[in-house]
């Protein structure tokens, strides 16, 4: 269960870091930010008291709050080690680059921006995304393509809208995307959960699910997954594509880190699968700018126009402007020299993670921390996870627990998700000795839930 006031804090934060609230910027009434998000104004007075406590906001009297100024303004004793949020920081941060793009858009295409286009999206970045995708041994027709609000708002259309043979419940890993699971409970989609560990699912239960045919699709997160980091091999990949096409089951795909995957023999569940049966999602947030609301959705032809009926009546079109810097930005050298560095530098950064807990936590703490990716993940055993957020929360290091992770009433185990986006080496020496001091002094006073 997600309680309101945390989901209402996330969605600050992610404004935050994406630079949407500024540093020292004034931040939304409570009675506005109420109406807006729907929730209490009791809710957002205790997501900004969260935030206040977490040293990312502050409050003036008789004034609201406001967002903490920038990192060289705050006492080192006050700094936040955030490990918690995605936000790329100045060294791999490409926004002078896309700014770029961003004016050349507005030259090439000032005629555009300011009339209706397509809620497909545009042609012309739809031929630049059937080139890219070949990078990722990924072959589709132009057709196939559509461009979205980012990946989320691909996920919420495909959540909502019916599908063939009236099937109604979706199948997710067990942890999964915590956004995804919000997604279908606000579309009111039933919602199914089976196992997920390092080693993937269990085939044979698998199997008993698609049989019982009431699956409308298989929601998975193939490498790098979101909390954890776990990926599939090829044959597992293999194995569960087999089974979908068995039972008629469609697979969502969301390779939203495809651009980071260092071994090029691993391929994707869209280059092994049945491409009408497979829904692939991919998204520029992760790797470019989170602030960057672009997502792509290939479609079999038989959702085609359900897809595009429903989102035509969530907007008319995806932003023409951002369309037309990411067109740009893909064709230039920028993009390559762009992955070439990100890749070494969330390389580096798990490199230097695993080093640590090897040394450190071997045998005091199961972690998974893959090759590269966004986040990494530990298994606190006889630590509670909501506990040990809360002793590094104490410490100033924001990280978060799997909870929301799982559906309400699903055995889970008790697992943080470690991001490294934000944390410098020193960073993250700092919070891998506090977890294990952490762990230390409350493993005796603390069980599992």
């Amino acid at each position: 269960m997600v309680y309101k006031y945390k989901a209402a804090a996330d969605l600050i934060k992610e404004n935050i870091f994406s630079r949407n609230y500024k540093p020292g910027e004034k931040l939304p009434s409570i009675q506005r930010l109420s109406e807006k998000l729907n929730y209490s104004a009791e809710t957002i007075v205790k997501a900004y008291k969260q935030l206040e406590e977490q040293h990312l906001i502050y409050s003036v009297p008789k004034s609201g709050y406001y967002v903490m100024k920038n990192g060289d303004e705050i006492d080192e004793k006050e700094r936040v080690i955030d490990m918690l949020n995605v936000y790329l920081p100045d060294k791999i941060n490409p926004y002078k680059d896309f700014y770029h793009c961003m004016d050349k858009a507005i030259s090439i295409y000032e005629n555009k921006l300011f009339e209706y286009s397509s809620p497909k999206g545009m042609p012309e970045l739809i031929n630049v995304l059937t080139k890219h995708l070949m990078n990722f041994q990924i072959f589709t027709k132009t057709e196939n393509i559509f461009i979205t609000n980012g990946a989320q708002q691909a996920l919420y259309i495909l959540g909502a809208m019916p599908f063939p043979e009236g099937r109604a419940k979706v199948l997710v890993e067990q942890p999964t995307y915590s956004v995804m699971l919000r997604i279908l409970e606000n579309a009111k989609t039933p919602v199914i959960g089976i196992k997920r560990t390092h080693e993937g699912v269990d085939l044979d239960e698998l199997e008993e699910i698609f049989k019982k045919g009431d699956i409308k699709f298989f929601y998975i997160m193939p490498r790098y997954q979101n909390p954890t980091g776990f990926c599939y091999d090829n044959i597992q990949k293999k194995e569960i594509v087999k089974l979908a096409e068995k039972y008629d089951v469609y697979i969502v795909e969301d390779d939203y880190l495809a651009d980071l995957e260092l071994d090029k023999r691993l391929d994707s569940i869209y280059t092994i699968g049945n491409k009408e049966r497979i829904i692939y999602i991919k998204s520029f947030s992760k790797t470019l700018l989170p602030g960057l609301r672009l997502g792509m959705a290939i479609l079999p032809k038989e959702l085609h126009k359900k897809f595009i009926d429903f989102k035509h009546s969530i907007d008319l079109n995806t932003p023409i402007l951002t369309q037309g810097a990411l067109e740009v930005y893909l064709k230039s050298s920028m993009y390559k020299f762009h992955i070439k560095r990100t890749k070494k530098f969330y390389k580096n950064k798990m490199e230097l993670l695993k080093n640590l807990c090897n040394k450190e936590l071997s045998d005091k703490i199961t972690w998974y921390i893959p090759e590269t990716g966004l986040y990494a993940y530990m298994e606190t055993k006889k630590v509670s996870s909501e506990t040990l957020e809360k002793i590094l929360l104490n410490s100033k290091v924001l990280v978060s627990s799997t909870r929301n992770c799982y559906i309400e009433g699903f055995r889970h185990t008790e697992g943080i998700r470690l991001c490294v986006c934000n944390a410098s080496d020193e960073d993250i020496r700092k919070a891998v000795n506090i977890i294990l001091r952490g762990r230390k002094r409350d493993q005796k006073k603390f069980s599992v839930d």
